[in-house]
């Protein structure tokens, strides 16, 4: 396989650069790329990105509160409402006050919920497959890095390959 160089080179005007090589166009291209495969894929139950991310976080740390889900999904409060809202509708997740602290909702996976992550989460690992075929793993490794730099830990506080990060001080409300 023919591997070619990708040089970023610094200009003098601002007007003078290859698209093709600018990072938040690949970004952008390469996000319709996963949107594409992932609406063409037949196990998701119907389920967006943003959906199984939500899922993705309460099957793997159930009871989780709407800001702390958000954090773990690297979605936003208003979206993640909304996610759960949906979810609810559907019976993959129940909402409850939190027995503790009332102002908090938890957020916990029901059966059908379960259900519904492990045949999407399947489906989700082939899409993932597919959207990187053509990379070595290497350069798969070396992608996930430099993507999770670009992220920032503050949005997306998952180290690679180590699992969830901390608990959060759960001192936040919904």
């Amino acid at each position: 396989m023919r591997r070619e160089k990708l040089i970023v080179v610094n200009t003098r005007e601002p007007n003078d650069f290859e698209l093709g090589q600018m990072v938040g166009h690949l970004i952008r291209v390469s996000q319709q790329v996963h949107a594409s495969l992932w609406s063409s894929a037949f196990g998701m139950n119907g389920l967006t990105s943003p959906q199984f991310a939500v899922l993705h976080a309460l099957a793997h740390e159930d009871g989780l509160d709407q800001t702390t889900l958000g954090e773990r999904s690297s979605l936003d409060r208003t979206t993640v409402a909304q996610i759960v809202t949906r979810l609810a509708r559907h019976g993959f997740v129940v909402r409850e006050r939190d027995e503790l602290d009332g102002r908090r909702n938890v957020v916990n996976l029901t059966s059908a919920g379960r259900s519904a992550y492990t045949k999407a989460s399947h489906e989700a690992y082939a899409i993932n497959e597919k959207l990187l075929e053509r990379i070595s793993q290497d350069d798969r490794m070396v992608l996930v890095r430099v993507l999770s730099e670009i992220i920032g830990s503050d949005r997306y506080p998952v180290a690679v390959g180590n699992g969830p990060a901390g608990q959060g001080d759960g001192a936040r409300t919904d």
